[in-house]
C-alpha cells in the first residue's frame, strides 16, 4: 500500500481526472459515499453535524450531508469560509445543500455553535492541504469539538494534522474514526498523526487500479514478503552464522539479549565476542552461544588489540552485529571505527556502534557490503551532526536506516521508505533495541535480501508488543524474546490475512 504526501495526492487526483477521464465531481461523490458506508455501519442511529471548511474537504462534507439528508437522517451543517472562493465541485454541493433545505449555518458566531454529545460530528474542516498553524478561529472550534463528548469522524485526515509531517499544526481534532480517500497520507500513518485518526478506513474512490499500482511513490507500508521456508535437510550452518561484538563494564546484558534474540529469530549459529572478564558469565545468559574471549582495556571494555582476530572471525560469519554494550571508552571507539570499513560481510550497527560512527559517514558509505543502522531519536541526532538539512542518514552514510520510534521507518539510500505499523509504547524499555538488533542480524542472514530481512525483523519486533497479554508497564526486553516463537508462527500461518488487513491497522471501504 502506497503512502502519499499531499502534493503526491493532488497529482494523483489530477492524473485520475485528466488521464483516466474521471470527473472531479465523481471523485467527490465517491468520497462522500464511502464515508456514508462507514457512518451506516458504525453510527447508524446518530444524528449528524457536519463541520465543513471552504476547501474540497469541505466539499466532501457537503456532498455527504446531501446524501445523508436523502436518507432522511437528522443532518445539520456548520460551514466556515467564503462561498465565493469555493471550487466548482464544492460550490455545486453548497448550492444543492441550500436548495434542498438542509439546516446550514454559514460562519456561525460562538453563540450559534452547538456540539451535542449524542450527535455524530463529521470533521470536514481543513483536510490534507493545511501548511500553516491553525488560526485562532478554527482553533476555538476544534477545541470545542474535542471537548464536546461527541464521537468525531474525520474525512481524509483529522483537521489540524500536517499531511506530510504528521505533526499537529498547533492543535488537531482527536477523531474516533477517520477515512482517507484514494490512499493513506503520511499524516495518517506516521507518528504522532496516526494517534489522532482513531480507527482508520480507506477508500479508493474509484481510482483505476493502474493509477495506484504504477504510481511512482517511494513510501509504502512495511508489509514484507512471507518468511522463507527453512530447508528440511539443513543444519546449523544453513540457518545463518551471526557474530555479535559487544559488551563492556556494566553492560553485560546487551550482547546477551542480542544473542538470545538471534537464536529465537532462527539463527543456527551465534558467536558472542565479548570482553574476557564477561566471558565466564555469558553462558548463563545464553548457553547456546559460542564465546570468543577478547582482550580488554583497563576499563574492562574491548581492546584495539582484537582487530585482527575480529576481522578473521567476521569472515567466517554471514552477518556481524557490532555495538551493544561496548561503551564510549576511547580505545574501544577507535577499534569500532577501524572495523566498520573492513568487516567483509553485511554489518548491523547499534548502540555504541552508532555513537562511534557519528560524524564519520565515510566509514560506512565506502563499504563493499551493506550496512544497517538502528538509531533511536538521540542517536539519530548525533548521527546528523555535520549533515545539511536536506541530507538523510541513509543517503549520507550509504546505509539502510531503521528510524526507531512510534511507527518506525525503514529507509534506503535510493529513497525507498517502509513505514512500520506494528508496536506500541511497551517497546520503550531497556534492552528492546538490543533485541531488535539481534533479530535484524539473523533475518538479514536467513531471508531473500538485506532489506526484506530488516523489514521482517522490525515488523515482528513490534508484533511481540502487540501480542503481550499483560500490562504494557510490565513488558521487558526478555518478553520480546519469549514472544518471538508465537509471533513467527503467526506471521507464517496468517500471512495472507495480515497482508490483506494491513496488520489490522486500516480497513478498506468500497
Amino acid at each position: 500500500m502506497k503512502v502519499l504526501n499531499p502534493d503526491e495526492m493532488r497529482r494523483m487526483d489530477e492524473t485520475c481526472i485528466h488521464k483516466y477521464k474521471v470527473p472531479a465531481q465523481i471523485l467527490m461523490e465517491n468520497a462522500a459515499l464511502s464515508a456514508l458506508s462507514v457512518i451506516q455501519e458504525e453510527y447508524p442511529h446518530h444524528s449528524v453535524l457536519l463541520v465543513c471548511g471552504s476547501g474540497n474537504n469541505g466539499g466532501d462534507g457537503l456532498a455527504l450531508a446531501r446524501i445523508l439528508f436523502s436518507l432522511e437522517k437528522d443532518v445539520e451543517v456548520l460551514l466556515l469560509g467564503n462561498p465565493d472562493h469555493f471550487s466548482k465541485e464544492t460550490s455545486q454541493n453548497y448550492r444543492a445543500v441550500r436548495e434542498i433545505g438542509i439546516p446550514l449555518s454559514l460562519n456561525p458566531n460562538d453563540e450559534e455553535l452547538s456540539f451535542k454529545p449524542n450527535r455524530l460530528i463529521v470533521d470536514a474542516l481543513l483536510g490534507i492541504g493545511l501548511n500553516r498553524t491553525v488560526s485562532e478561529k478554527y482553533k476555538a472550534i476544534i477545541e470545542r469539538m474535542n471537548h464536546s463528548g461527541a464521537p468525531i469522524f474525520s474525512l481524509d485526515i483529522p483537521s489540524g494534522i500536517d499531511g506530510t509531517t504528521a505533526q499537529p499544526r498547533g492543535i488537531s481534532i482527536r477523531a474516533d474514526k477517520t477515512i482517507c480517500f484514494g490512499a493513506p497520507k503520511r499524516g495518517n500513518i506516521l507518528s504522532p498523526g496516526y494517534v489522532y485518526n482513531g480507527e482508520l478506513f480507506c477508500s479508493r474512490i474509484s481510482f483505476p487500479p493502474p493509477l495506484i499500482r504504477d504510481w511512482p511513490g517511494k513510501t509504502e507500508f512495511n508489509i514484507p514478503s512471507p518468511l522463507i521456508q527453512r530447508d528440511p535437510l539443513g543444519y546449523k550452518n544453513s540457518f545463518g552464522r551471526i557474530l555479535i561484538i559487544g559488551g563492556g563494564k556494566n553492560y553485560q546484558g546487551a550482547p546477551a539479549l542480542a544473542a538470545q534474540a538471534a537464536y529465537r529469530s532462527g539463527a543456527g549459529y551465534v558467536t558472542a565476542a565479548v570482553p574476557q572478564s564477561q566471558a565466564s558469565g555469558f553462558s548463563a545468559h545464553c548457553p547456546e552461544a559460542v564465546i570468543q574471549e577478547l582482550q580488554e582495556t583497563t576499563e574492562k571494555t574491548i581492546s584495539e588489540k582484537n582487530e585482527t582476530l575480529l576481522l578473521d572471525l567476521a569472515s567466517k560469519h554471514d552477518v556481524v552485529l557490532m555495538g551493544p554494550g561496548m561503551t564510549g571508552q576511547e580505545e574501544t571507539v577507535s577499534l569500532i571505527r577501524k572495523l566498520i570499513p573492513l568487516i567483509p560481510v553485511p554489518l548491523v550497527l547499534d548502540a555504541d556502534g552508532l555513537n562511534a560512527l557519528a560524524g564519520s559517514p565515510d566509514l560506512t558509505s565506502k563499504r563493499k557490503f551493506q550496512t544497517v543502522i538502528t538509531p533511536h531519536l538521540g542517536e539519530q541526532k548525533r548521527l546528523r551532526l555535520g549533515l545539511t538539512e536536506d541530507q538523510s542518514l541513509e543517503e549520507r552514510y550509504g546505509v539502510i536506516c531503521v528510524y526507531k520510534g512510534p511507527r518506525s521507518r525503514i529507509c534506503q539510500s535510493d529513497g525507498k521508505e517502509y513505514i512500520n505499523l506494528t508496536g506500541n509504547d511497551a517497546l520503550g524499555t531497556a534492552g528492546s533495541g538490543d533485541v531488535l538488533a539481534g533479530m535484524v542480524a539473523t533475518l538479514i542472514a536467513t531471508q531473500e535480501s538485506v532489506i526484506q530481512g530488516v523489514c521482517k525483523a522490525v515488523l515482528l519486533h513490534g508484533l511481540t508488543a502487540e501480542r503481550y497479554p499483560g500490562a504494557r508497564e510490565s513488558f521487558t526486553a526478555s518478553d520480546i524474546i519469549e514472544a518471538l516463537p508465537r509471533c513467527l508462527l503467526e506471521y507464517k500461518n496468517n500471512y495472507n490475512e495480515m497482508k490483506q488487513t494491513f496488520l489490522g491497522k486500516m480497513k478498506m471501504i468500497p
